[in-house]
């Protein structure tokens, strides 16, 4: 990097903006200071210059000695992993023997390992340093080797071909055959080992891994707690008041589903005749819906148990949230203008890809930015906050107080309240959604549990009113509500 001069050090310093820049008075503060650098190597990159009055920002210089320098160069060595820095001497005019002291901290490169000072990782949170949380941390190191720390290729301890859902692996399969992303002959494979290893969804040994489960899991939460999607609608503009309330702990092909049907009750449904057919729309394109939802169900992160999915509706916006971040150094933006694929979830990209669910490879935000101006609606907005990643898209025009299809009560002071299902009782609901004539015989059978257990979730529906029944037990059939 050429030597800065005076000049363009005012110009750096005048601009305040403290997040990419740090000034100290002297070296008495270098510890503090390299800390700052830390944060910028950890960060956007920056830099720092000792000489300089914090709050003024006028130059003061300071007294440069071999001693200073030797200072400088072993606080230097106390980055890791080991990086090539250097300082650079400016002479401050009108003030003899006094210096500057420019030292340039670079931007981190995407899923790069998070840098220690003196064995510390620091970041930077708006304009201050602060010591980086050890699940960040650990997260980061993690995306600096995805293939050493692969959560989803990571054998899961006790997990069987039992726990799969071989019907939902046989559409999958069947729908990527349809799609021209999975050979034709796939369709011969018989055995569930066989299939999941089409996907390369067990270790070497046999074994089955995380991403399989997550996939494809009957009952996911049972082996990975976090494998759940919150869903809300709220009325108004906060989280004060649920309209309604749902959890999805089904595998990530249900969330999937459980998000496009969430949406599609609760935005309103704008209809037009074109050669008598009705063609409906949602408040939010479908295209955009189902682009956000793929970003969260993909691009989250595994580690943390506490941390999951949640798809959330207001009356003037809806907000998706993953845990998660973007790469070191890259934003929205810059993937809207170099559309690329990074996934941490490899495995799991791959077999949404091949589903036929996913369009195309790294198109994700482009499309949504592109789809939400097409149709008028304002820019995405992403934030990055507690170690979530939320993106807001803003409706035009706000919803109204009363949905279409909603269950509220006529009565103001009375709020529904909050529908939680648990996976069995979504399992229910799907097999009376695709035949709603189905027996209690052949539930037993498909659930693999007993006649009083499928009677007690059925009543259990009702009460939530999730279920009806419309004629006899004989000639009757199901309404499922939700």
């Amino acid at each position: 990097m050429a030597e800065l001069t005076i000049q363009e050090i005012e110009t750096i310093v005048k601009r305040d903006e403290n997040r990419i820049m740090e000034a100290k008075k002297t070296t008495g503060e270098l510890a503090a200071g390299m800390q700052s650098g830390c944060a910028f190597l950890n960060t956007e990159g920056g830099w720092l210059f000792f000489g300089i009055h914090p709050q003024k920002l006028t130059l003061l210089g300071q007294d440069v000695a071999d001693q200073t320098r030797q200072d400088i160069a072993n606080a230097f060595r106390k980055f890791a992993p080991a990086i090539d820095l250097s300082a650079q001497y400016i002479e401050v005019p009108d003030k003899p023997g006094k210096y500057v002291i420019a030292i340039y901290f670079k931007a981190p490169k995407a899923f790069e390992a998070p840098y220690t000072f003196d064995g510390r990782p620091w970041y930077k949170v708006e304009n201050t340093t602060a010591l980086m949380p050890r699940e960040m941390f650990d997260e980061r190191i993690r995306l600096s080797d995805p293939e050493k720390f692969s959560w989803e290729k990571t054998m899961l301890p006790g997990a069987t071909d039992k726990d799969i859902s071989n019907k939902r692996l046989v559409q999958i399969i069947n729908a990527g055959i349809n799609k021209g992303r999975i050979p034709p002959e796939a369709a011969s494979l018989r055995s569930i080992d066989q299939r999941l290893d089409h996907f390369n969804l067990r270790t070497a040994e046999g074994y089955l891994t995380n991403a399989a489960v997550a996939l494809f899991g009957k009952q996911p939460t049972r082996k990975i707690s976090q494998c759940e999607l919150k869903l809300a609608r709220f009325e108004g503009t906060n989280m004060r008041v649920f309209r309604d309330q749902m959890v999805c702990e089904g595998n990530l092909f249900d969330q999937y589903d459980a998000i496009e049907d969430f949406c599609r009750k609760h935005m309103f449904l704008s209809g037009t005749m074109d050669q008598k057919e009705r063609i409906d729309t949602l408040t939010v394109p479908y295209k955009v819906i189902r682009e956000a939802a793929l970003n969260i169900l993909i691009h989250r992160t595994w580690w943390s148990s506490g941390n999951v999915l949640s798809v959330a509706i207001f009356d003037d916006r809806v907000e998706f949230a993953n845990p998660g971040a973007f790469p070191p150094g890259t934003s929205p933006e810059s993937f809207y203008r170099r559309p690329q694929s990074q996934p941490i979830n490899k495995l799991i990209s791959e077999v949404f890809f091949k589903s036929g669910l996913m369009e195309a490879w790294g198109r994700g935000i482009p499309d949504i930015f592109d789809l939400c101006k097409e149709s008028g609606l304002p820019k995405p907005e992403f934030e990055l906050a507690n170690g979530y990643v939320y993106l807001t898209i803003r409706f035009a025009k706000p919803l109204t107080p009363r949905l279409s299809g909603d269950r509220v009560n006529d009565r103001e002071d009375e709020r529904e309240k909050p529908i939680v299902l648990t996976s069995r009782q979504q399992l229910l609901l799907s097999l009376m959604k695709e035949n709603d004539r189905v027996t209690t015989e052949e539930m037993k059978e498909k659930l693999n549990v007993s006649i009083s257990t499928v009677n007690r979730e059925i009543a259990a529906l009702k009460k939530k009113r999730a279920l009806d029944r419309k004629g006899g037990d004989k000639d009757g059939s199901w309404v499922v509500l939700i």
